[in-house]
């Protein structure tokens, strides 16, 4: 019996753990806030996030960017650092924690009308208002 118990508690420390597949940077799970945080803290002033969300959608020409769903209906448009990694094209849906450099910004119009080709999406001038974030290091949740 009492094996039994030990064989228990040690399982039931291991399935607590989430696995994640790491791209970019490394960077840790620990103390990421929601994207409705993230929302209520974001600016026009360059700033340090750690972000959970869940992905939207991914660039299916390359995986070089995606966005992330959130209640409050703005965009959120992650990039990654000088272009350096790419995610897959098929994670759209699962949780994902990111890290890096986030902004409130207007894009360029060419630009606005880049992601809404790439995403598979017809332009709409609402798109160029976007909160901007650069990506260090991603990680998408398995399973």
């Amino acid at each position: 019996m009492r094996y039994l118990l030990i064989l228990l508690v040690a399982f039931g420390c291991n399935t607590s753990k989430e696995k994640f597949a790491s791209y970019g940077g490394e960077i840790s799970s620990g103390d990421a806030i929601t994207t409705i945080d993230f929302l209520s803290k974001v600016s026009e002033e360059e700033s340090t996030f750690k972000v959970r969300g869940v992905i939207e959608e991914v660039c299916q020409m390359k995986g070089c960017w995606m966005t992330l769903r959130n209640e409050e209906g703005a965009n959120i448009r992650v990039t990654f650092k000088d272009y350096g990694f790419f995610v897959p094209k098929d994670i759209s849906g699962r949780e994902v924690i990111i890290e890096g450099v986030a902004i409130k910004e207007v894009l360029d119009e060419d630009v606005a009308r880049h992601y809404a080709e790439d995403g598979g999406k017809e332009y709409d001038e609402s798109m160029r208002n976007s909160i901007s974030f650069v990506a260090e290091g991603v990680l998408v949740k398995e399973g």
